[in-house]
């Protein structure tokens, strides 16, 4: 049967002076070289076993903030934090001693051999007590063995040492990995589909990619020129199948790599070839990274227990230039420009509108772009929009997403639109999640190409307009009559959709409005007028 021998303290005195014996025969492990910790705390003890068949000597070390801390609660917390390792004991109303102790990673299936007897020496001196009972204090090692592992030192008294060399046990470590299904932003073309990710450090981040291809095979190389080709934030230099250094910076992560040497994973084992020659396929996961953010689990072999985040796509919002822009609304000096997305089909327009003011709210510019020109319309609840539409007789467009948002100069807009103010030189756009972009959770932007509105549909609708202008052509002041009673916009625009004048006032039907036509080049105008969501214009000629 195996059990501790507890000895009265008479033996003690022998006990002790074969135990500065075998102190000197012990093998052990210098803390340094521990791979596997495990607890919390300032104060650290190494824990070992020695094993025969085969002759094996594996340590972990172990920390804590109390004071000493028993045997048993350190094989307790080993057991808890590796499934590898685990003991059986026997108890009793004075204390516990052990069975066996047993170890199994797969490869190494180890237990202490039958019939022989268990023991240990704390700091190679041996000791009696059980070992619930015996304490460790800081920088303390304990080792367990039996007697077809050790040498006898001391045969009268049953004293062995373990010379056995002592292994550090390498930590439990599982490689992070990301869902392909939750993959935000794919590169390439193809059925077939490969996850490929990066560790840093400094600090400790892993994004991911999805790469796509056609290919029954591609190498991580090829994966890595694509990625850099589609995305400028990520980056790697290298000197033929050597990494020096992958970088990837948005603005607000600046990060590189910092370890002394880099390596890569395919599904979670080392890789043996370059990068530049090993190939990967369907379903594969490459993940590079260095020592520094890493967990080695055996001899140059690592793994990233990072949780791995997927990167969102690289995305420009589309603009467009002031001085494109043809249909301008309001007076002043100062301008912004407006800009609508929308899907089925895709469509981005925009308009201008100028103001006298410091400021004006987001909701300002949409009514007067709504008062001036009829084709376009919005519906709201409070500061939440419900739709924005546009209708010309050929487009009919309306928002057709599960949430609408604004950008202000390309960043999401943090208040409601009644209530954001903008400021000369602003560029505001509206879309929804089916026509943009994801960069950043919550933060969309539009790509499609930003075209704009035309002040009218067609010349030959200012031509056959009843609109009545008179005298025309002007030489210094024309008179257009209102057909409805209400609100009167009447705008004059020049040929490149320009507005060069407007007036907004009450008007009864068949009320004649003047028009001073004085500081305006020759040529040809165009006179909108709108009132009662009716849009009349007629062609006008200064002389």
């Amino acid at each position: 049967m195996r059990k501790i021998f507890t000895l009265s303290i008479l033996f003690g005195f022998i006990f002790l002076f074969a135990g500065k014996v075998s102190a000197q025969q012990d093998a052990t492990i210098d803390p340094s070289n521990i791979k596997f910790w495990i607890g919390e705390g300032e104060n650290e003890v190494v824990f070992i076993v020695n094993w025969a068949e085969p002759d094996t000597a594996l340590a972990w070390g172990y920390r804590f903030a109390a004071e000493t801390v028993t045997i048993k609660d350190v094989m307790d917390d080993i057991a808890e934090a590796d499934y590898r390792f685990s003991f059986d004991a026997s108890g009793s109303e004075y204390g516990y001693w052990l069975n066996d102790i047993f170890f199994n990673d797969g490869v190494l299936d180890l237990r202490l051999t039958e019939p022989g007897w268990v023991s240990y020496v704390v700091n190679g001196q041996p000791s009696w007590n059980f070992f619930d009972a015996q304490t460790l204090v800081n920088n303390d090692y304990v080792k367990w063995g039996d007697t077809y592992c050790g040498t006898m030192v001391d045969p009268e008294n049953w004293i062995y040492v373990w010379e056995k060399e002592v292994a550090p046990v390498y930590a439990l470590a599982e490689e992070a990995t990301i869902d392909p299904e939750a993959i935000r932003y794919w590169v390439g073309e193809g059925e077939n589909e490969v996850v490929f990710a990066v560790n840093w450090n400094e600090p400790d981040t892993c994004l991911a990619w999805g790469y796509r291809f056609s290919e029954e095979t591609v190498t991580v190389q090829q994966i890595m020129d694509d990625i850099a080709e589609a995305d400028p934030r990520f980056a790697y230099d290298a000197a033929g199948g050597w990494l020096n250094d992958i970088t990837y910076n948005d603005g607000i992560l600046n990060l590189g790599l910092v370890g002394m040497y880099y390596m890569f994973n395919v599904n979670g084992g080392m890789a043996m070839l370059g990068f530049d020659q090993q190939t990967v396929s369907n379903g594969d996961f490459v993940k590079w990274g260095d020592e520094s953010c890493g967990t080695e689990i055996a001899p140059w072999t690592l793994v990233w227990t990072k949780e791995v985040v997927a990167v969102y796509p690289y995305a420009v919002e589309a603009t467009i230039d002031p001085s494109d822009v043809l249909f301008w609304i309001g007076n002043g000096q100062n301008e912004v420009v407006f800009c609508v997305n929308w899907n089925e089909p895709n469509t981005a327009l925009a308009w201008g509108y100028r103001f006298s003011e410091e400021s004006v709210t987001v909701k300002q510019v949409m009514d007067g772009i709504a008062e001036v020109d009829s084709r376009f319309a919005y519906q709201a609840d409070g500061s939440w929009l419900t739709d924005i539409t546009y209708q010309d007789g050929t487009l009919d467009l309306s928002l057709v997403g599960a949430y609408f948002m604004y950008n202000l100069n390309g960043e999401a807009a943090m208040l409601g639109f009644d209530t954001q103010p903008v400021v000369d030189g602003d560029f505001i756009k509206w879309g929804d999640v089916s026509c943009g972009t994801e960069i950043a959770p919550w933060t969309y932007v539009w790509e499609q190409d930003v075209q704009p509105v035309s002040a009218f549909t067609s010349l030959d609708e200012a031509q056959g307009n009843t609109l009545l202008v008179f005298p025309n052509p002007s030489f210094g002041e024309t008179f257009v009559t209102v057909e409805s009673n209400g609100i009167s916009v009447i705008s004059v625009f020049d040929m490149q959709g320009h507005m060069v004048s407007t007036v907004t006032r009450e008007t009864m039907a068949g009320e004649t409005v003047r028009i001073d036509t004085r500081m305006m080049e020759s040529g040809v105008y165009f006179i909108m007028v709108n009132n009662d969501n009716a849009t009349q214009i007629a062609k006008l000629v200064v002389k």
